[in-house]
């Protein structure tokens, strides 16, 4: 009796536990079918943050006659305003990326935002050509935080079809703003022979 009983015991073992386990594979959720994390507005808003250091790069570059006149910069002077703010970027653009990794992405996007509209208006006010370059320094920096977290976060809260149409959106965003800033310098910056002698004009 004991030998008819122990295969029935044994065989009923994987009987009940079978069906629980295919149970339990069919109810798991298939990879990659996550819903996206990004909103259109988040969409939006990370890529406006993309689209500012080449907007000030552009304005910059269109307003440098007036710069030169209004704080009697010279050409090195020049230079250093457009280098300093190219050198600090490429230099701490890896670096931030890596802080965002670390202290949130989230974070330091804001962080990186506030810098720069800080570090803009450092600019715009600024009494002479020194403090011009440093200030424009501080900006590269403030980009260098802002800029890595717009593709991480992309890419940390979108898949498929959401994160093709987002990268791509990325993709355009650099070369978008240079026609209007081009033109939005050229309107605020006055041509040089209308501009009054000695007169100060913002940028």
């Amino acid at each position: 009796m004991s030998d008819t009983r122990i295969p029935t015991t044994v065989s009923a073992g994987p009987e009940t536990v079978a069906p629980t386990a295919v149970r339990g594979a069919s109810a798991a959720p298939a990879p990659g079918a996550a819903p996206s994390l990004l909103t259109p507005v988040g969409l939006l808003t990370v890529l406006l943050g993309a689209a500012l250091p080449m907007i000030d790069f552009f304005i910059v570059n269109v307003a440098l006659p007036t710069i030169d006149r209004d704080l009697a910069a010279g050409p090195a002077m020049l230079e250093m305003v457009v280098a300093g703010y190219g050198v600090a970027y490429a230099m701490l653009l890896v670096l931030g990326g890596r802080l965002g990794d670390m202290a949130g992405r989230r974070r330091l996007f804001l962080w990186g935002l506030a810098a720069f509209g800080v570090t803009s208006l450092a600019c715009g006010l600024a009494p002479d050509a020194w403090t011009l370059v440093a200030a424009r320094v501080a900006q590269g920096a403030a980009a260098a935080l802002m800029l890595p977290q717009v593709l991480a976060t992309i890419q940390a809260t979108t898949s498929g079809a959401h994160r093709a149409r987002a990268v791509s959106l990325y993709g355009g965003t650099p070369g978008s703003p240079a026609p209007s800033a081009r033109c939005s310098a050229g309107c605020w910056s006055p041509p040089i022979w209308r501009a009054p002698a000695g007169g100060r004009s913002s940028w």
